[in-house]
């Protein structure tokens, strides 16, 4: 049986739910027997040291824009050393290096992931004609790519982000030293995790001004903000200027999120601006957990509203708070939306559909018959 070598490519520093969503990836396509997995990102970074932790062939990689001549013909000497015949690529910033890298190595291909539902200029939206394959984490972002993109409808397969169930099933984290550590004994939490690059970050502006809505009337309501950047200080500032900082705690990154998600009692993610496909969501309903969602991007694809969760609208904290109120004044009801929850992303997020999706579409552009 043919092995496929892939290099998947990656310039970020630091540790997000996109990084970790190449990696598992790139784990479970090796798991498979189908594929020789390679991870090149640069070597002083978060990225670089969990690729190694977790035993994959990882080289060097970095490059300081697209155009970048220098950073071009490193990733063409790790395609020769290593006979690549797949570039995936799973970063925006990396497009036309593979692109170009393709010109000097022109037999390899090229895989393009987009998870965001982001718009580009005119020089931008042309690399998508020179992809072999474009994969959008949801049909949100298909409709982005083909309607604002103009990329070819041929080109474009959605394919969901898997869940490592396992990492769930065997889920049973002591999280007494958080409960103590926030005094949550006896409290409902309400939860969102997210990095805050801006002020409103994920949106975690709106969960702290549902807190002050909440306050005077659930006196017993907690709030955990999970994550960190750039943001956090504002909002920190922001929580004080409401007087909720008494009950809104900020945690900073933490690598076991779901510790913390296993606390919470409502898990929130208030995204206003784009939203590619939300991994945090699914993985709150694999915990169990009802789930209060903005209807931007993918997010009305990653739950069922009604059944999993609440749909709110963006930027929108008083139809937060009223979300929130429906799950603490309906204890069963939030009992049913984490037990449906977990049966909707086993339904939906398996590892092995992702898996043989992906192989599907190598496959495809390989002209390899793997079935």
């Amino acid at each position: 049986m043919k092995e496929y070598k892939v290099l998947h490519i990656f310039s970020s520093y630091s540790m997000g739910g996109a990084e970790r969503a190449m990696l598992l990836l790139a784990k479970n396509l090796q798991k498979s027997k189908k594929s020789i997995n390679i991870v090149a990102v640069p070597k002083n970074s978060k990225l670089f040291e969990q690729a190694v932790y977790q035993d994959f062939k990882t080289v060097h990689f970095k490059t300081n824009n697209s155009l970048d001549p220098f950073g071009i013909l490193a990733l063409v000497r790790i395609i020769k050393k290593y006979k690549i015949n797949i570039v995936h690529v799973h970063q925006g910033k990396l497009y036309w290096t593979a692109l170009f890298a393709k010109i000097f190595y022109f037999r390899i291909k090229v895989v393009f992931h987009r998870r965001q539902d982001t718009r580009h200029g005119f020089i931008s939206k042309v690399h998508y004609y020179f992809a072999d394959a474009v994969i959008a984490v949801s049909r949100a972002v298909a409709e982005g790519l083909i309607k604002y993109e103009k990329v070819p409808f041929n080109k474009i397969s959605v394919i969901y982000n898997g869940v490592n169930f396992d990492k769930f099933n065997n889920c049973r984290i002591n999280c007494d030293e958080i409960v103590k550590k926030y005094n949550l004994k006896n409290k409902i939490v309400v939860g969102t995790v997210g990095s805050a690059l801006n002020f409103k970050g994920k949106g975690q502006i709106y969960l702290i001004e549902a807190a002050k809505i909440l306050k005077n009337r659930y006196p017993q309501l907690r709030y955990l903000i999970v994550g960190d950047g750039k943001g956090i200080a504002k909002q920190k500032d922001y929580a004080k200027k409401l007087n909720v900082h008494d009950i809104v705690y900020f945690t900073g990154h933490q690598e076991q999120v779901q510790k913390f998600i296993l606390i919470m009692n409502i898990f929130c993610l208030l995204s206003w601006h784009t939203e590619g496909m939300p991994n945090v969501v699914i993985e709150a309903q694999m915990l169990g957990k009802p789930v209060i969602v903005t209807n931007i991007g993918g997010n009305s694809e990653s739950f069922i509203n009604g059944i999993t969760g609440v749909m709110v609208g963006p930027s929108n904290s008083f139809q937060v708070s009223e979300a929130i109120k429906k799950f603490v004044d309906n204890p069963n009801l939030s009992k049913q939306m984490g037990i449906a929850g977990k049966y909707f992303v086993k339904m939906n997020f398996s590892m092995d559909n992702m898996v043989n999706n992906i192989l599907k579409v190598y496959s495809r552009i390989t002209n390899s018959d793997f079935n």
